[in-house]
């Protein structure tokens, strides 16, 4: 107990002293990113037969082309990069996948792509697997911690090739989901006494929340650096935790919150780390719209399009917000529309789901 107290002190520290560091840029006046995209870029986690990805809502959202798998023989206009960030992960050889991130990455990287000028960079949680990884082979949450400087670095620097190598000129970086929210996560960390009102895992969430931090610091250095390059910030925090916060209203049941509808049916969390989904003795449920959770560390689809949903309300959520085309925005608003079926008034559905300070999310983990 001792130990854990000490562990959770020593994030606790590292939180407190990452938002003391606060970059010049941050009195810099962000202008507005402007929203004149033809084509979607996603790196990061991508969806399977069983889930969509992020990506997919973001380009429903904006009215354009859904992003297709990487295709070998079609190297110049392919519009999905990686199953993985690769970060941390090369070094420590924890995962296999990622020499085919590689390759694909290597392919924006030869030079100055037109396509790239005019097309949205979305970085899906870059560092997520390598936290991930890390707890899975046993590390401690403060143990982690120590991986948070390096994994934001390779993120920065990944921006920094996209921009420099790539002639990427809109990049928007999403910070990573609350992990205390997720049953993967929850399973790992048992500790009853973490557990916050909202049944999240406190010690989880102020390191979901210490990486988001220095991310958001490295984005503003960014924008210093590249002042001509429009780098935008997407809160995944604010915006999963709003969704949770209103999750009866979206139709997730409360009894369920925190379960993975495709799971092993055994513990709180209806999550077996030795048990995929898709393995015997894993069932599904039959409900899945009214579940946030697809399995332990992903999200239903109805989920992940409320979340993005959330995400272009124009609450916050992105920083800077991108100021879109008469066109665009009429697409917006018929993605509303269609996402809360035949009620007209979408404003006031945006309001009451939004209506929530900054504090009272934060105070909701």
């Amino acid at each position: 107990m001792a130990s854990f107290f000490i562990s959770r002190c020593l994030l606790l520290l590292l939180l407190v002293l990452s938002r003391l560091l606060v970059v010049p840029a941050i009195a810099v006046q962000v202008k507005e990113a402007v929203g004149s995209f033809n084509s979607i870029y996603s790196f990061g986690d991508i969806g399977d037969s069983s889930t969509s990805s992020a990506a997919d809502h973001i380009a429903a959202a904006l009215s354009l082309p859904f992003p297709q798998p990487f295709s070998q023989q079609d190297t110049e206009f392919f519009e999905m990069a990686s199953h993985h960030h690769c970060s941390l992960m090369i070094q420590h050889r924890l995962s296999p996948s990622c020499s085919s991130s590689i390759k694909i990455a290597s392919f924006f990287m030869t030079g100055k792509n037109k396509v790239l000028q005019k097309a949205l960079i979305f970085m899906d949680q870059p560092g997520i697997n390598d936290y991930k990884q890390a707890f899975l082979h046993g590390k401690s949450i403060s143990e982690a911690g120590h991986l948070v400087p390096e994994v934001v670095a390779t993120i920065k620097n990944s921006v920094e090739r996209l921009i420099n190598e790539a002639g990427a000129k809109t990049v928007m970086v999403s910070g990573v989901l609350p992990m205390g929210c997720f049953p993967g996560f929850q399973t790992l960390f048992p500790e009853g006494d973490s557990i916050g009102k909202g049944r999240c895992h406190k010690g989880l969430n102020m390191f979901a929340r210490l990486h988001n931090d220095h991310l958001w610091q490295a984005i503003l250095e960014l924008r210093l650096e590249h002042p001509a390059v429009h780098i935008i910030y997407a809160d995944y925090y604010k915006a999963f935790m709003a969704v949770v916060k209103n999750h009866a209203f979206l139709g997730f049941k409360t009894k369920t919150l925190m379960k993975a509808c495709c799971g092993s049916g055994n513990g709180p969390f209806n999550f077996d780390v030795q048990k995929k989904c898709g393995e015997e003795g894993v069932t599904t449920c039959s409900d899945r719209a009214m579940y946030i959770h697809w399995d332990g560390f992903r999200l239903t689809p109805k989920a992940l399009e409320n979340l993005i949903d959330t995400l272009f309300s124009k609450k916050g959520f992105i920083f800077p917000e991108i100021k879109f085309g008469e066109e665009t925005t009429a697409a917006v608003e018929r993605h509303h529309s269609r996402i809360h079926g035949g009620v007209r008034d979408t404003s006031s559905i945006v309001r009451h789901l939004l209506c929530l300070s900054q504090f009272s999310i934060f105070n909701y983990v």
